[in-house]
């Protein structure tokens, strides 16, 4: 069975905030139906993923996952090891940040190639923020603010594993910004913080609330 989570946005590194995503982080463990499912972090849409990965190695480890993490420095130098990590995989958790750069590290290192491999035989893939829009065909994201080259939200394109266009981290405010960037009558998901989508063989499953609902935005 093909899985994908795909995570709105929730705190899973501030210590001076509340964890968000547990509810969350319980339920991917449970759909890789494994004793110590192998967890894979990646981290390369943000400057800090050293860190990012040391909280949410805690986590993990906690739901009696053994974690791995992978490492920029490999990405760029040691192809064979990155395919190795991805290839004994049980989850692979794609985090958020800056969605342009993450695509572009994808990309160039043709980390997409081996992320649909590893989709095709099974492997549970959770997109986080950032990570939520490359597995989907497209996100609206702050990119391009981030970068100082726009002062609006623009939609990115992802590599389409997931054949939906999403926005995380929801709010209504959005919304209106949602339909001025649609380009034709589309169907877009609004994934609010504490909220993700559960998608199984390309269907919905099911949707994991907190405190709001996924709101679906149509032109």
């Amino acid at each position: 069975m093909k899985q994908c989570i795909l995570i709105g946005g929730g705190n899973t590194t501030n210590p001076n905030n509340p964890y968000e995503t547990e509810h969350i982080d319980k339920r991917i463990v449970e759909l890789a139906n494994k004793e110590q499912p192998i967890f894979l972090y990646i981290g390369l849409a943000n400057s800090y993923a050293d860190s990012r990965y040391d909280h949410i190695k805690k986590i993990f480890q906690n739901l009696k996952c053994q974690t791995q993490y992978l490492k920029k420095n490999n990405v760029i130098h040691n192809p064979k090891i990155v395919e190795e990590k991805i290839n004994n995989a049980d989850i692979i958790y794609i985090d958020g940040g800056d969605t342009l750069k993450l695509l572009d590290y994808v990309k160039k290192y043709s980390i997409d190639i081996l992320l649909k491999k590893a989709y095709e035989k099974g492997t549970i893939l959770v997109g986080k923020s950032a990570g939520a829009i490359l597995l989907s065909k497209a996100g609206l994201s702050d990119s391009y603010i981030l970068r100082g080259e726009k002062s609006t939200y623009e939609f990115v394109e992802g590599l389409n594993i997931e054949s939906i266009i999403i926005c995380p981290h929801y709010t209504k405010e959005k919304q209106s910004i949602i339909k001025d960037k649609l380009k034709k009558k589309e169907i877009v998901y609004g994934i609010p913080n504490q909220t993700a989508l559960v998608i199984k063989d390309h269907i919905i499953d099911k949707i994991e609330i907190e405190n709001e609902q996924v709101k679906i935005i149509e032109r």
